[in-house]
């Protein structure tokens, strides 16, 4: 499950659908605090091509485009095509890692794995694929979504990536924020 304690916050952030569309908007308190820690610590945010097109779908349910923002300002990245053969050390290639999470998260789920979509199951597919071509020490995933948290904890307990792709469901992520802005 999430972290309860994720000090030392990542660098690296993937944000998941259901994070952003739990902050809100503009004229949210937790999307203030969002906006201000991230700025101010200098933190990188990602968006993976599931979530962009899950985004784009809903466009009209979240308030603020991150898309757009993520052409236009320089702290929000989307992370490109998956590069599934990418591995770091010893650890699951990003492929398998994401093949292990949807299995896990179908049978939690109780849904055919083919039915169901791989927009959480390829998040720490690119927390891998960060970890090897960046300079990020440790990438967590912002979502709000128990299950899929349960999915990649089971994945990536004891492999390589175990404190390096963390999962931090919102509200710890909001209430960290907060004590760090003062």
């Amino acid at each position: 499950m999430s972290e309860p304690h994720p000090s030392p916050f990542p660098t690296a952030l993937i944000l998941d659908t259901s994070f952003l569309r739990t902050i809100g908007g503009a004229g949210s308190e937790p999307y203030q605090t969002f906006v201000q820690y991230v700025q101010a610590e200098d933190r990188e945010l990602y968006l993976s091509s599931g979530v962009v097109e899950e985004l784009t779908e809903q466009r009209g349910y979240i308030s603020v485009d991150w898309v757009d923002r993520a052409d236009t300002t320089e702290w929000i990245t989307l992370a490109g095509e998956l590069q599934l053969g990418v591995r770091v050390h010893d650890g699951p290639r990003a492929g398998e890692v994401m093949d292990r999470v949807h299995e896990r998260l179908a049978a939690f789920e109780q849904t055919n794995p083919d039915e169901l979509r791989k927009t959480d199951s390829e998040l720490p597919a690119v927390g891998v694929m960060l970890l090897g071509s960046t300079p990020h020490g440790s990438v967590g995933i912002l979502m709000d979504d128990r299950n899929a948290e349960r999915a990649i904890t089971g994945v990536i307990e004891n492999s390589y990536y175990e404190g390096r792709i963390r999962v931090i469901d919102i509200w710890t992520a909001i209430e960290y924020m907060e004590s760090q802005l003062g």
